[in-house]
């Protein structure tokens, strides 16, 4: 009896265990493919420690570090600007591109959520050699023609239509979107003078004219398990605070992107403290967020930080001379956990592999991995982050039989210990 009385109490023992564990099997894909909003991107990397091409090398190192979410960038200038790519003259559009080796091979990775500034190929006149001109990378200058909406439309339609038919039944999200509108709108980047009104008009219907385009690759692309969204950034809040003409003020009210990208250094750098970041950054995202039209369809904050950084070597007469990396670090801080109580959906830092060089021709240090193949603090603090998140996901899970909402998971990531500038 004694015996039978102990097996049993194993028995049952045995049951919960597995039971515990079989709950957690359950959400096992789920876990893995949850949305963990803090991240980073890879654009114009000036170096690199592998034969791959950096596009590569960066998005292995981003996956490595325990991100599930890539930024990049897909365009013309993909060969001398952004990547490392070699030329190829038989690429003569976004789907085109996306077939190309390396970008097709970041694509095919085991990323959940890609973010992709996108620039048509069919709207870009090749820059003189060694110059870069923004203002040849957009036709919406002064308004935009029937001719060019047509071709904007059409190479929108078809990238779309491409990677809704290739990454069909994957489960991956593709957010399709351009870097910072404001100096678009403002492509000669003087700021101390109002937007040019023709321009602003060209601006919005290039916007809605590839929101269409992705609305109706998806509407008419057969699919399954796969999300697609359109997203508009905008950069220059301190303008649009102040009332003047810009994205935000002038752009974004007329139109209904899925989301917003905020390149937050104008609300990010300013402060000096931590209750001082929390007070500006929530006072810039609630501004914006009032220039937005309502989207039902899109549960929760359809705003997020795109862009936010510091460099260790200053440039600027607004920045520092040298700022150390345990700094960058107690600020990057700041700025997740204000975020993260606000709301934003994504929050990514700039970026993995500096980009920018001081006129002496150093790294300045937007980075995650320095050029000495060294891991910053913040490269850390990712890590770390994305650990203690599984782990906190598991336990919710476990506990709970369901997975967290984003609102959950944001209420307790904002006091992570990863998160701890004690």
């Amino acid at each position: 009896m004694k015996k039978l009385i102990i097996l049993t109490i194993l028995a049952l023992s045995t049951g919960i265990v597995i039971g515990k564990n079989q709950k957690s099997c359950n959400f096992e894909k789920q876990i893995k493919e949850f949305n963990y909003i803090i991240g980073t991107q890879t654009v114009g990397a000036k170096y690199k420690f592998t034969n791959e091409t950096n596009l590569v090398e960066t998005a292995k190192a981003i996956r490595e570090m325990g991100s599930n979410l890539l930024k990049f960038s897909m365009g013309p200038r993909y060969w001398w600007e952004n990547y490392d790519i070699p030329q190829n003259q038989d690429i003569k559009s976004l789907t085109d591109l996306a077939k190309e080796k390396s970008m097709k091979q970041v694509l095919d990775m085991n990323y959940k959520y890609y973010q992709i500034w996108t620039y048509e190929f069919s709207q870009y006149t090749p820059e003189p050699a060694g110059q870069k001109k923004d203002e040849n990378q957009i036709q919406f200058i002064n308004g935009l023609s029937d001719y060019d909406s047509v071709r904007c439309y059409r190479e929108v339609y078809d990238f779309a239509a491409h990677l809704l038919k290739t990454y069909s039944g994957t489960g991956k999200v593709f957010m399709l979107g351009n870097w910072e509108g404001d100096w678009h709108l403002r492509w000669d980047y003087d700021r101390n003078k109002p937007a040019n009104p023709k321009t602003i008009e060209g601006m919005t219907r290039w916007f809605r004219v590839r929101q269409k385009a992705i609305e109706d690759a998806k509407r008419n692309v057969p699919h399954k398990n796969i999300e697609m969204y359109y997203y508009v950034e905008v950069n220059l809040s301190d303008l649009a605070l102040k009332g003047e003409s810009c994205l935000i003020n002038s752009v974004l009210p007329n139109i209904n992107p899925d989301y917003v990208s905020f390149s937050s250094y104008t609300a990010t750098n300013p402060p000096k403290n931590e209750a001082e970041m929390e007070k500006t950054l929530t006072e810039h995202l609630n501004y914006i967020e009032s220039k937005m039209q309502p989207k039902p369809e899109i549960k929760g904050k359809r705003l997020f930080i795109g862009e936010y950084g510091w460099p260790e070597i200053g440039f600027y007469s607004n920045e520092p001379a040298f700022l150390p990396a345990t700094e960058v670090n107690k600020r990057a801080k700041w700025v997740i956990k204000t975020a993260l109580k606000w709301g934003c959906p994504y929050i990514l830092w700039w970026e993995m592999y500096n980009n920018e060089l001081s006129k002496d021709g150093k790294n300045r240090g937007f980075w995650l991995i320095n050029d000495k193949e060294e891991k910053t603090p913040l490269y850390y603090t990712h890590q770390n982050f994305y650990k203690e998140a599984h782990k906190w996901v598991k336990a919710f899970t476990l506990k709970n039989n369901k997975m967290p909402t984003n609102i959950e998971f944001m209420k307790a990531a904002s006091s992570f210990k990863s998160l701890s500038t004690n």
